[in-house]
């Protein structure tokens, strides 16, 4: 036997014990398992069917539920840069007639949703060297700071512009917010940390997930007059879509794929809690 012959054989595989390998008993058992995932999630497609007819039912005046429309030759709303998104934001806090959005967002002070009507909102406001997205003064002594965030993890500068803006107006009682997606809220506690000894104002955290609460709580009720709602739901609908990820589901559908299931239980996140809240 050549040396080659000897380094390339496969006699090795003769002491391979074949016979400890687990005997295979078919599919039945993950069949029977994804039957019994299935069984389980059926119950919330039914209240997701059940939810999603009842907003569009609550919505008809609005042109009910948005995601049938086509979108793609009229763009109503621009979404392609955070500024974009605090345009809009802005303009719902400064336009709203009850103040029902500002106080579910931002009214830990107070129980007056009247000191959140109308408010004087500045977008861009300089302080210094530095720019906040937006600063709303409202009826009262208090002042809100709101950094809003999309996909930039620049956090650092939030703390600094917060410092600077109280300079601007000293006797005003200020209150920072950073509004940012939810899968960014770890790499945000982890600058907040850093910067908890070394700042003098405390930052706190509002999710884009709270202002689709905060827009749909004031939809389902009916407040403010139909332009700014109608406004407000195809905002609701853009943050659904393009910042929370959210697809629709068929309503007729009988069975759900996993991806589906997940997307379910997100949604009912989303549509369940001022139905509950109308029975309770």
């Amino acid at each position: 036997m050549s040396v080659s012959q000897k380094i390339y054989s496969w006699d090795f595989t003769k002491t391979f014990n074949i016979r400890t390998a687990l005997p295979f008993h078919g599919w039945q058992a993950i069949k029977e398992l994804m039957e019994k995932s299935h069984r389980a999630i059926l119950p919330r497609l039914y209240e997701y069917q059940e939810s999603e007819h009842r907003w569009e039912k609550r919505l008809q005046p609005l042109c009910g539920n948005q995601y049938g429309c086509d979108w793609s030759k009229f763009r109503p709303l621009r979404v392609a840069r955070e500024e974009d998104w605090s345009d809009w934001l802005a303009w719902l806090l400064e336009t709203s007639d009850t103040g029902c959005l500002g106080k579910l967002l931002f009214g830990q002070t107070t129980d007056a949703e009247k000191d959140f009507k109308s408010p004087s909102v500045h977008r861009e406001k300089w302080a210094e060297d530095r720019r906040a997205d937006i600063v709303v003064t409202w009826n009262t002594t208090q002042t809100t700071h709101i950094e809003v965030k999309i996909r930039d993890k620049n956090f650092d500068k939030t703390f600094e512009t917060a410092n600077k803006l109280r300079k601007t107006a000293p006797d005003r009682d200020w209150h920072d917010f950073i509004l940012i997606p939810s899968e960014l809220k770890g790499a945000w506690n982890e600058v907040a940390q850093a910067h908890g000894n070394e700042e003098t104002v405390r930052v706190k955290v509002i999710l884009w997930d709270d202002i689709v609460h905060g827009l749909r709580k004031c939809l389902w009720n009916n407040l403010e007059c139909i332009l700014w709602r109608a406004w407000a739901w195809t905002f609701c609908s853009a943050i659904e879509r393009k910042i929370l990820s959210l697809e629709p589901i068929d309503k007729k559908r009988k069975t759900l794929s996993p991806a589906e299931a997940y997307m379910t239980v997100r949604w009912l996140k989303i549509l369940t809690p001022q139905i509950r809240q109308e029975y309770e």
